[in-house]
């Protein structure tokens, strides 16, 4: 059984449009994703396309329109306060800015003893000493227990926002593009720790990010989302070989590619993600596509597994290089 299995969410939002009438935004479109326990998911598209919404609806920082989030069996969206707060010790999410994510009027000690104060027994002198386990994990020490967020480096910080979420020993960690507001040498840091804690405490990720060189350092499987929709679906070193849908292939191609042996596509990504208000009939990604079709622009395609992966196009088995406009 999956840690972690979403069924057909949906996130919509209402906007007003004038003074008696409003429209939908549909966020998140029939989103089905599954994570088993150990791995690690990364989650890609542009901003705009619905990654960070889709995660703060897994774990219901807002609430869905409709669908299911079973985490270990249980349906998180059918929970009442009480028993999601019991649920939500074995989940936690760092954010992207971790300067935004801790509260400048506290301490680390505070910023990290929170949950623990929250969800366990432990108090004083127990309390500090795990405290100090979690600084240590992350890479500082307990000189940084009285120190404030703006005391901190960036790089400092955002240790301190990880090892807040590894207080309780969750199973499962959202890490909601984490590295994109630190220094590139920074970067790779943060990344290494997250592979070391991965493999020291059993963690699970779902792992967020615009950035595909980011999520091939961690993700065993990939979700291309877009529009709201996922659009392809697989094991990440299959789908950096070769892709199979278009937008992913446009997301491989601005990417720079530093294996020689490995072909660069020439697929370029034109224009900007559409407004979630008015977005395109059929294939959403076909005002984009070099290859749509007039059966893309009529007729929205289903996911369908083509060598072992899932991909969202109509046109996977007739190798879609080969199509004209």
């Amino acid at each position: 059984m999956p840690l972690l299995e979403v069924r057909s969410l949906v996130k919509q939002f209402p906007v007003s449009t004038g003074l008696f009438s409003r429209r939908w935004a549909q966020a998140v479109d029939h989103v089905d994703l599954t994570v088993n326990a150990g791995e690690t998911i990364g989650v890609v598209g542009e901003s705009g396309c619905g990654k960070t919404t889709l995660v703060r609806c897994l774990l219901r920082i807002i609430e869905p329109t409709s669908g299911q989030v079973i985490f270990e069996g249980d349906d998180l969206l059918g929970l009442d306060q009480p028993s999601l707060r019991a649920k939500r010790r074995d989940m936690a999410i760092v954010y992207q800015n971790p300067y935004l994510s801790l509260s400048p009027r506290l301490a680390v000690r505070d910023l990290i003893g929170e949950p623990l104060l929250t969800h366990t027994s432990l108090r004083g002198r127990a309390l500090i000493d795990r405290v100090v386990e979690n600084l240590e994990a992350v890479g500082l020490s307990a000189d940084h227990l009285n120190k404030r967020a703006r005391e901190l480096s960036g790089g400092q910080a955002q240790r301190v926002a990880i090892a807040r979420a590894l207080a309780l020993r969750p199973k499962l960690i959202v890490l909601d593009e984490p590295t994109s507001a630190l220094d590139v040498s920074v970067q790779a840091q943060v990344l290494n720790l997250l592979v070391k804690l991965r493999a020291e405490f059993g963690l699970t990720y779902l792992f967020i990010s615009h950035n595909l060189d980011v999520v091939q350092h961690l993700a065993d499987r990939i979700a291309v989302m877009y529009l709201g929709r996922i659009v392809e679906f697989g094991e990440a070193e299959k789908l950096f070989r070769r892709a199979h849908h278009p937008y992913t292939m446009a997301l491989l191609a601005s990417t720079p590619e530093p294996d020689p042996d490995i072909k660069e596509s020439s697929v370029a990504l034109e224009g900007s993600v559409p407004s979630l208000l008015a977005p395109p009939s059929g294939c959403h990604f076909h005002p984009r596509c070099p290859w749509a079709q007039d059966r893309c622009r009529a007729e929205s395609p289903a996911l369908r597994v083509e060598e072992g992966r899932l991909a969202r196009c109509h046109f996977l088995v007739e190798r879609l290089p080969a199509l004209k406009n």
